[in-house]
């Protein structure tokens, strides 16, 4: 018998799944498309049918990590707010509980990716660690001494709603200003848009569009505007991690996220802002590096999850 836990990754396209041995050795990994008409109703339903067709025969199903686009408050299971999905005050946990019989264990899709970098990736040996992934948002997890620092809300480590720019931009969140207006996939199109608004020229002819790869394009062949609109991207992003490591002092900062497969372009200019910003005693280059489990980090945490909590509830069980 194969003992597996299982660990999914909600997004508000694909949902990605991957069976994982108790040592924590990924066995094999799938996807399926997220279903959110009728407000994401089917999505707990979609992912039980689609673990019970790829369950190997020899699997044995020990428990299952979900990370979820929104606010789980720890240990609930309910979802607060998954914006992208369609939920509100949504009981994950139970649901996919009863569907399956097994323990099921929710918590945010950043901060299980930060636990999967902790685990298996770019993170480990770290006492204290701070990932942001930059993809059309931006997200961050707190990994502290291997748990994950959530907060009673499920709020804890969402740096994309810090404040880096008082009445700035309106966020989906009903405030302005936050950090995620200003970086990740929305933040650099939102940029280009001021940029091309107040009619300065493009000075190459490279046909033009709101992608990063299209503005990181344009910036490697000198493109003014593409130059300007990455350094104030970054501006503001090393403002907010300058802030962030000030407050809780982590051994590594990890960048994931699509926006980080831009790398020098992308890092450079963030190194050079935030040393601007940071106390001396923090390095930049060593301290500020890419993650390293890619679009892989969320089913890893999630496994971690599983993994972790249900050890816990065995113990509780036991009166350990």
């Amino acid at each position: 018998m194969n003992v597996v836990v299982i660990g999914v990754d909600i997004g508000a396209s694909t949902i990605k799944l991957g069976a994982f041995t108790t040592l924590g050795q990924l066995q094999y990994k799938w996807s399926i498309k997220t279903n959110v008409a009728n407000n994401g109703e089917s999505i707990a339903s979609d992912i039980a049918t689609s673990i019970k067709s790829q369950m190997r025969t020899s699997d044995k199903l020990l428990s299952i990590g979900v990370g979820v686009p929104g606010f789980v408050p720890a240990k609930s299971g309910v979802v607060h707010g998954a914006v992208n999905v369609g939920w509100k005050e949504y009981n994950l946990k139970a649901r996919i509980e009863r569907l399956l019989d097994v323990s099921v264990f929710v918590n945010n899709d950043a901060n299980l990716a930060a636990l999967g970098e902790y685990w298996q990736g770019a993170g480990q040996q770290s006492e204290t660690l701070l990932l942001v992934t930059l993809g059309t948002g931006v997200g961050g997890g707190i990994i502290h001494r291997g748990e994950i620092i959530n907060g009673p809300n499920g709020t804890g480590g969402e740096i994309g709603h810090v404040t880096i720019k008082p009445g700035g931009r309106l966020c989906a969140c009903n405030r302005r200003g936050c950090l995620e207006e200003y970086i990740g996939t929305k933040g650099f199109a939102n940029t280009l848009r001021d940029k091309l608004s107040e009619k300065r020229n493009v000075t190459t002819e490279l046909e033009w569009d709101d992608s990063v790869e299209s503005i990181v394009k344009a910036a490697k062949s000198g493109d003014h505007v593409a130059l300007e609109i990455i350094e104030e991207c970054t501006y503001y992003l090393a403002l907010a991690l300058a802030n962030a490591v000030t407050l809780i002092n982590p051994n590594k900062v990890l960048i994931g996220g699509g926006i980080s497969a831009a790398r020098d372009s992308l890092f450079q200019p963030l190194r050079k802002h935030f040393s601007r910003f940071a106390l001396l005693e923090t390095d930049p280059k060593t301290l500020i590096v890419p993650a390293k489990l890619g679009n892989e980090a969320g089913i890893y945490g999630a496994a971690k999850l599983a993994l972790d909590r249900h050890s816990a509830e065995i113990n509780h069980l036991r009166g350990e």
